[in-house]
């Protein structure tokens, strides 16, 4: 029996969009600036100031992956631990999950990090730290995935909410203000790079404010960011943006730093110096041999030399 030609169709694979991760990775695995971008999205996140109100965020520490379940973390962004304030010796888990678009499966995947991600090798009682998880977003479009939880499913559980906490920190609502202000550069440039990638104009308008914050970092840190920047905004803003911010004001030249992508532009400028001093040298050589042969031709017609001179002479 023949098989249906629609049931060998296969599924069209769901795109990869994980450029900001490594950019996320990169700038918030670093505790105190996974400290700093909480605190500057408490601001205007009342929620987020609860959650985080009984712990001590002076004691966050990474949660290596090699620590987990899973070799590998997978979609997993940034695992923490922290004490409690004022209390015993006890440990919970800070996830931070990061999103620049709107997935509807967010909760349930985070579900599944609480207890594959969140381990406490260390107790005997519980080999999972009870977990805060914190969505990072900065995508495009408004996003709430805890209101659409509670708007659809709550009354399925009698009113109960998931067995976790989890708050949604949109970096748009993060004020460019205290981004300028924070004494934590990368933390801060991190959240404003973030806030505008999808948005060329709004970030050309914070550019300057982002060289002077750089400028007070040490060289070789700041080179650091400068590049991993510039890669960042490469993959998500349209390159002919990435190309007119770099007209206006590029950050690694402004800061007198070279960077990968400013090699890279150099090296094609002198090839296209090049390639014209090329063209041109192959150009006159050929115009030169061209006149060879006009002349011997005219000569050999008998045409006199001061006139075969003055006809070469002819532009």
């Amino acid at each position: 029996m023949a098989e249906n030609k629609a049931d060998l169709k296969k599924e069209p694979k769901a795109p990869v969009r994980r450029k900001h991760d490594p950019f996320f990775r990169y700038i918030y695995a670093v505790p105190e600036n996974a400290r700093t971008l909480l605190r500057l999205a408490q601001y205007r996140n009342p929620e987020l100031r609860r959650m985080l109100a009984s712990v001590d965020m002076q004691t966050l520490e990474l949660i290596p992956g090699n620590y987990s379940n899973v070799k590998e973390w997978g979609e997993a962004d940034l695992a923490f631990k922290a004490s409690l304030k004022n209390g015993p010796e006890i440990f919970v888990g800070i996830l931070l999950e990061h999103k620049s678009y709107r997935k509807k499966d967010v909760l349930s995947q985070i579900y599944r990090y609480v207890f594959e991600i969140m381990v406490n090798k260390g107790s005997s009682d519980f080999g999972w730290y009870p977990t805060k998880a914190i969505i990072i977003y900065n995508g495009q479009k408004d996003w709430d995935p805890m209101a659409e939880f509670r708007a659809k499913f709550r009354g399925e559980f009698n009113g109960r909410e998931l067995p976790f906490e989890c708050v949604l920190v949109n970096l748009a609502d993060i004020p460019d203000s205290k981004c300028f202000a924070e004494k934590n550069i990368e933390a801060a440039v991190g959240a404003l790079v973030m806030k505008y990638a999808f948005n060329g104009e709004k970030l050309k308008g914070v550019v300057k404010q982002i060289v002077r914050m750089l400028s007070k970092m040490e060289n070789e840190s700041r080179a650091t960011l400068v590049e991993k920047i510039e890669l960042y905004l490469g993959e998500y803003i349209d390159e002919n943006v990435v190309e007119e911010l770099r007209m206006r004001m590029s950050i690694g030249q402004a800061l007198g730093i070279v960077t990968a992508g400013d090699r890279r532009r150099a090296a094609e400028r002198n090839g296209l110096r090049r390639g014209k001093k090329l063209g041109a040298q192959k150009e006159r050589e050929k115009n030169a041999a061209r006149e060879a042969r006009i002349a011997e031709y005219l000569r050999s017609i008998g045409v006199p030399a001061e006139k075969v001179d003055a006809a070469l002479a002819i532009k």
